[in-house]
């Protein structure tokens, strides 16, 4: 990640390859007639997108179903990567969000139908994995704004249409049963849907109604560590018994791992999702809707681990590397062999269930010359997470190296005759995580909207066409709780009937008889890298205690906390008025429109500020628990945004756009809040901030794209972003003093992270399009392609430090699609590069977070038994890549192995 891309470089090479593509026309201009061509399929679907992207007021492009209830992928954002500039993230190998021109998902609104959806899962990025793509018609993504669309969108607008029912405007039942076999899992589950339209009154009312349910068993891979801990010798206890060997002092500051954790994540994740739209025109000049969203998404696993934390040990230092370390500390420990290890080996369950419900009611009237537009909506996101575990802690004598496979997995190795099979090197240290642990995300919406046909000449050559405004108000109320429980060791004992010591790690009792042992048969074999790592062990597998003792028992005698310093909880009304004006040449061939926007935001923030004369830290747990108090902050203000697009026909096929805008985006709901946390385990304290500004941004667009006769399109798409600030993490030393459970006081330096209003920086990019019918080689091959190439200054990421990329810019990101179809049958091979990109350019210690350049060859096809039947099959990372994190070292900070995913059905519509 420590490499630099210039734009001149990546444009260079590129240059011969955009003006040696094939003239396409050539073999249709041998024939002066040609009979019509009814385009079904995929090739329908890159019609479709095609019209929308020419027709449109600004730059736009899209992706169109197939037919009804066939989109291009199973997953939204796994559609989406194919546009270029957008990059998406993954969740378990499922497509999560989108980052759309190298800026992060928080700047790009979704939306669904026109409308803001909440969402309960993070900030104001949309979770694209509760919302399936058999309802959607067409997904558009406003890479230019205009006035009528709402702000909030820094890189993008997406906008997530589903067919109103009279645009189906007949009986349609469309029915899909598949099968979906996750690799690393073995298991194979269902995947149901069912899609009905009907029209009534002569074409005057129709509905859509619609049911999804899918269901994934998914295991994943994972190896996690948290970066490369500083600190000094005599910081550690016992100090006597780790010295390093630099000087013979205890007084040298060592860099070595924080920690190697490698676990078998088992997940089964279930969504159900029910649409109804309703529609009724009972004249031309009224037409009125009404449509329904539910969807409900549950994820429950556990979460087995083999955990090393390095930084708590109670042996001493049987061997050591020390390197220099370019971070600045007296040395870099890049292999460390060490007794008593903390092996803590919990297995802590996931219990998330999420549930979207959204309504919406709108209609459109002409009276006279002028349209009239509105819609009020209301929407609202739940989450309920419980997350529990069996806490133990382990002592091993074990070892890491991170000089064999610095950016793979850490290799990690007991010492020759210890045996970590040994249950009795365990010892149950308590109870406790999240239950129920609530987060909402809600929000209601108005707007009205007015539009009319003009035809005010201004002069011979030029002419107002038409004029738009209206006004929105917008609420959101965004609120993060925090339940915890807590069972002591000696209370777990107590209910176990085991013998509990009070003088062994703080108080714990042998959890021997609560272990179990993994040995999955096909560990990380989509790594190959050098390094070896334990590839069986034992861990204290939760639900062997909840199989014991029922959940209400562990409540009853234990302690439950909640509210506190982690609670957010966010008020947030808009006020938006717009006017735009479109304007046109007399010849046609120029037009575009002129617009602006106004937005006045009125935010309130509640949290709780904790008192650091009572932090407490439990060691066994990792757990700080501190007393806090409420505040409130409210603050308003007032953005102009102008707006201009400009369409001009060089040719009849040939387009030349521009567009020059001002935009904003809010900071993410979740560091608005007046609340602070502190962290004994990181030493760490995070503040949110009230009182941070919108991202603002000028921004300039253009686009030269060719439509071929053929139905190919080139396009060359160049931008500029100038944006004003980012939130930068000011950071400051504070000596805080902590007892640990409750006794044994001890001050030490903490470092406060606080978001704040810094540095902007100035953001170039291109996008290159292609898409290449080949019929004159063979009837129905076809290729895609595009490429996104950005660059942008470095930002202070840390008040006061130095200048680091910016978070979640990938360089450069393409794709590759080869298509071949007939009227029987259909093949889509896709292949999809993103570059490395940072995700935190200095994190708990330092040292940074950065994710590696990650590919995807994916497969996907279709065969018509006639024509209400299909057979469809798609095969997704078939060469099993796997995600990679690392540091500014170059040393791994995680692997996540999903391995491939498979699915096979059959689709019928009638």
């Amino acid at each position: 990640m420590n490499r630099k891309y210039s734009l001149k470089y990546i444009i260079t090479p590129l240059a011969g390859l955009v003006i040696t593509l094939p003239a396409p026309n050539l073999v249709l201009a041998q024939s002066e007639t040609l009979e019509e061509v009814v385009v079904t399929g995929y090739r329908h679907s890159l019609k479709q997108a095609r019209e929308i992207k020419r027709e449109a007021e600004g730059i736009v492009d899209a992706i169109s179903a197939e037919d009804i209830g066939k989109f291009p992928n199973q997953n939204l954002a796994e559609s989406l990567q194919r546009i270029s500039g957008v990059q998406i993230s993954r969740d378990r190998g499922e497509g999560r969000d989108v980052t759309i021109r190298g800026l992060s998902p928080d700047f790009t609104r979704v939306q669904y139908n026109g409308r803001t959806l909440p969402s309960a899962s993070g900030g104001r990025n949309f979770d694209f994995t509760i919302l399936p793509s058999d309802f959607v018609s067409t997904i558009e993504v406003h890479k230019t704004p205009t006035a009528d669309l709402e702000e909030g969108a820094l890189s993008a607008t997406v906008n997530v249409r589903t067919l109103r029912p009279l645009e189906v405007g007949k009986r349609k039942i469309v029915v899909s049963l598949k099968g979906v076999q996750e690799e690393n899992a073995g298991d194979t589950e269902s995947n149901f849907s069912v899609l009905y339209n009907d029209v009534f009154a002569n074409g005057a009312f129709g509905m859509t109604l619609g049911a999804h349910y899918d269901k994934r068993s998914v295991e994943s891979h994972l190896f996690e560590a948290f970066g490369l801990e500083n600190g000094t010798e005599n910081s550690r206890s016992p100090t006597e018994n780790l010295d390093y060997n630099l000087d013979g002092d205890f007084d040298d500051s060592v860099r070595f791992n924080h920690a190697s954790n490698f676990s078998q994540l088992q997940e089964v994740r279930e969504r159900q999702t029910f649409i109804a739209n309703f529609q009724w025109r009972p004249s031309d000049d009224m037409d009125m809707w009404f449509e329904v969203l539910n969807s409900e998404f549950e994820v429950e696993g556990e979460f087995p681990l083999n955990s090393f934390r390095w930084t708590n040990v109670i042996g001493s230092v049987t061997d050591s590397n020390i390197i220099n370390d370019p971070l600045g500390s007296d040395g870099f420990a890049n292999f460390l062999e060490i007794a008593g290890v903390d092996n803590r080996n919990n297995s802590r369950t996931t219990d998330t269930h999420d549930e979207l419900m959204a309504f919406s009611l709108g209609g459109t009237y002409i009276l006279g010359d002028w349209t009239i537009e509105a819609e009020a909506s209301y929407g609202k996101s739940e989450r309920s997470e419980t997350r529990l575990a069996h806490e133990l802690l382990g002592r091993a004598n074990a070892s890491y190296d991170l000089r064999l496979d610095p950016g793979g997995i850490h290799q990690v190795e007991y010492t020759p005759g210890f045996d970590s099979l040994d249950g009795a090197n365990f010892r149950s240290i308590g109870f406790n995580g999240n239950l129920d642990e609530p987060t909402e995300d809600e929000n209601a919406d108005f707007r009205v909207d007015f539009s009319r046909d003009l035809a005010w000449k201004v002069g011979n050559d030029f002419s107002f066409e038409g004029v738009e405004f209206g006004a929105k108000y917008s609420t959101r109320e965004k609120f993060n709780g925090f339940r915890n429980l807590t069972v002591s060791a000696e209370a777990l004992a107590g209910i176990l009937g085991e013998t509990y010591d009070p003088d062994i790690e703080g108080g714990s009792f042998d959890a021997s008889p609560y272990l179990t042992l993994y040995n999955p048969s096909n560990f990380f074999d989509g790594y190959d890298g050098s390094a070896s790592f334990p590839t069986t062990w034992l861990t204290a597998s939760t639900s062997t205690i909840l199989n014991q003792v029922p959940l209400s028992t562990l409540i009853a005698n234990g302690s439950i906390e909640e509210g506190g310093p982690r609670v957010i909880d966010v008020e947030e009304a808009v006020l938006a008025a717009y006017a735009k004006l479109k304007f046109e040449g007399s010849d046609g061939k120029l037009s575009g429109n002129i617009g602006v926007r106004i937005v006045k935001t009125d935010q309130k923030a509640a949290g709780n500020v904790p008192d650091f004369a009572t932090v407490d830290f439990n060691p066994g747990g990792a757990g700080t628990s501190v007393d806090s108090s409420e505040s409130s902050v409210s603050r308003s203000y007032t953005e102009v945004l102008p707006s201009f697009s400009l369409r001009y026909e060089i040719t009849e096929d040939v387009i030349l756009r521009f567009g020059a805008a001002r935009v904003m985006s809010r900071p993410s709901l979740n560091v608005l809040s007046t609340a602070t946390t502190i962290d004994v385990n990181t030493r760490s304290i995070r503040s949110s901030n009230p009182d941070l500004d919108p991202f603002l941004a000028d921004q300039i667009d253009l686009s030269l794209e060719w439509y071929m006769e053929n139905g190919g399109l080139i396009s060359v798409s160049p931008f500029a972003k100038y944006i004003e600030s980012f939130v930068v993490s000011a950071t400051s030393l504070e000596q805080v003093t902590y007892t640990t459970l409750g006794a044994n006081a001890q001050t030490e330096n903490f470092t406060r992270f606080l978001p704040d209003s810094g540095r902007g920086s100035d953001l170039y990019g291109f996008e290159i399009n292609w898409h290449q019918p080949l019929d004159m080689i063979v009837q129905g091959l076809g290729l895609q392609a595009n490429f996104t190439a950005v660059t942008a200054d470095d930002i202070q990421t840390a008040d006061g430090g130095p200048l680091l990329p910016l978070d979640g810019l990938s360089e450069t990101s393409y794709n590759l699609v080869a298509y071949y179809e007939n009227d029987r049958f259909g093949a889509r091979l896709a292949y999809n590069f993103r570059d490395g990109f940072v995700n935190s350019g200095t994190n708990y210690f330092g040292d940074g977070s950065f994710t590696e350049g990650y590919k995807q060859l994916d497969l996907s096809a279709s065969y018509n038994i006639n024509a209400n039947i299909s057979v469809v099959f798609e095969a997704l990372n078939i060469t099993e890549e796997v995600l990679v994190q690392t540091n500014s070292l170059g040393v791994n900070r995680g692997l996540e192995d999903i391995g491939r995913r498979l699915t096979f059905g059959v689709r019928a519509q009638l």
